[in-house]
């Protein structure tokens, strides 16, 4: 029998508390629709390139631990796809002691790519890791909400045309599971900007096996270098989830925290995968 490799980190995730001890500071609070005033769930929240910072769940709530004097003078940015971005100073942020962040809803427009008719002749690629491996497998690399992993896709001749995501799953004793699918230009090699107007979710209850998500109802035509990436935004407590792995594919790429550093995961590679047309 193979021995299974355990490339990552598995999570296990941990709960705070609004009160001050020495140093720490334990921040909780909602966010909010400007306009409406409802809930905004999975808002990413967190000292920019720290590593410190956690996702909002389905009722806009957060909660999460941060050093006041150490990073006092730090961003804290609460970020969503189609709402404009919110910065505070950490100390300001203190100081003012908000429970409610509001958001407004973004009116630029992402420039859109225009497939010409003179593209008649379509080719169809399935492009990153096709490993179905359940010899090697791989999780997420951090205990905290907002762990983010993916990988590069690079360009094409013509615009790509995004028909569907794969992920092969190993083992899930979760049961019920709830990714985010984000898309990033690229700056300096890692991603950087969102590509989406509209939140992408992955849901699925299989313990093992591939999971496909269609993109095709989101018309989604990149004619660039691009990240695709999948993101924990859901706390279900202690448990496996566990992905196939390999080595020497395309190179994942992660961040452990929103707001976070993205950076390279050695050699390790994931066995997801986007099917593109162009």
């Amino acid at each position: 029998m193979k021995k299974k490799i355990h490339c990552l980190l598995t999570f296990i995730f941990c709960t705070a508390f609004i009160i001050p001890l020495g140093a720490q500071n334990f921040i909780i609070g909602q966010v909010l629709d400007s306009e409406s005033q409802e809930p905004l769930p999975y808002v990413n929240i967190g000292l920019q390139n720290r590593n410190i910072g956690t996702v909002s769940d389905e009722e806009g709530y957060f909660e999460f631990e941060v050093d006041a004097q150490k990073n006092n003078q730090d961003t804290l940015r609460f970020s969503m796809i189609g709402f404009e971005p919110k910065s505070y100073v950490l100390e300001d942020y203190l100081k003012q002691n908000l429970i409610e962040v509001t958001l407004t809803e973004e009116t630029t427009a992402l420039e859109e790519v225009i497939l010409t008719s003179a593209q008649k002749n379509y080719k169809t690629k399935i492009l990153g890791n096709k490993t179905t491996s359940k010899a090697i497998y791989a999780a997420f690399t951090s205990n905290k909400l907002g762990n983010e992993m993916g990988f590069i896709v690079r360009a094409r001749k013509d615009p790509m045309i995004l028909k569907k995501f794969n992920i092969s799953l190993v083992e899930n004793d979760y049961g019920p599971i709830k990714f985010r699918l984000n898309l990033y230009d690229v700056f300096n090699g890692i991603p950087n900007q969102t590509l989406l107007k509209e939140n992408i979710f992955i849901e699925t209850d299989i313990r093992s096996g591939i999971v496909s998500l269609d993109l095709t109802p989101y018309e989604i035509v990149i004619d660039q270098d691009f990240f695709i990436t999948i993101e924990w935004i859901e706390d279900l407590g202690p448990g496996k989830l566990f992905f196939s792995g390999g080595f020497f594919g395309a190179p994942l790429y992660a961040r452990e925290v929103s707001q976070g550093t993205w950076s390279k995961v050695g050699v390790a590679s994931v066995g997801m995968n986007v099917e593109v047309r162009y």
